[in-house]
Order: C-alpha cells, then sequence, then structure tokens
C-alpha cells in the first residue's frame, strides 16, 4: 500500500480518530528507533578499527572492532546454544514426518 492510498483512507475520519492513529504511528517509529532485527547479512567488511555488517536495503550496523572483540566469547556462545535449540527442533520435525510415513 502506497502512503498516498493510506492518507486518502483518512481522509473523512474524525479528529479523535486521527489522533489515534497518529498516536500508534508514533509508537511504531519508536519501537522502530530501538529495535533492529537483522535477518540476514549481506556483506561484513572492517575499516579504521571497526565492522561492517551490510543487511536489508543498503543498511548497515557497524560496531567497535575492540568492542566486538571482547563480546566475541559471550556472542559465540549464545550462537552455539540458539544453533543447537533450532537443530534439536528441526530433528524431531524430520523424526516426526519419518514416523508419519
Amino acid at each position: 500500500m502506497s502512503l498516498m492510498t493510506d492518507l486518502e483512507a483518512l481522509e473523512g475520519l474524525p479528529i479523535e480518530e486521527l489522533k489515534g492513529e497518529l498516536y500508534n504511528l508514533t509508537l511504531e517509529l519508536e519501537h522502530e528507533k530501538l529495535n533492529t532485527y537483522v535477518g540476514e547479512i549481506h556483506t561484513i567488511h572492517a575499516s579504521d578499527g571497526e565492522i561492517h555488517f551490510g543487511y536489508r536495503e543498503g543498511r548497515t550496523l557497524t560496531i567497535d572492532a575492540d568492542t566486538l572483540y571482547v563480546d566475541l566469547p559471550a556472542i559465540i556462545n549464545l550462537v552455539g546454544k540458539e544453533q543447537k535449540k533450532m537443530q534439536q527442533a528441526t530433528l524431531e520435525r524430520i523424526k516426526s514426518e519419518i514416523n508419519n510415513l
């Protein structure tokens, strides 16, 4: 849906409903500013003591290399645990499907 279509849908609404819509959009914007989900990293490169992760439509996450290095053991630990959970869940689904044959 385009912005123009969204605006056309708002025409004629009472001012209280418009205020409600504005409030909801403000909350969504604040949430977006506070949280970033990176589902897939497309590029990784380094320069000037920083690591740059390229993701979603030209966006970049930049982390200081020293900070990342210090946090790397914890990151590896967490990724390993989450990956193990995901593999176990996938294995359980595979077993279930085989049993259904």
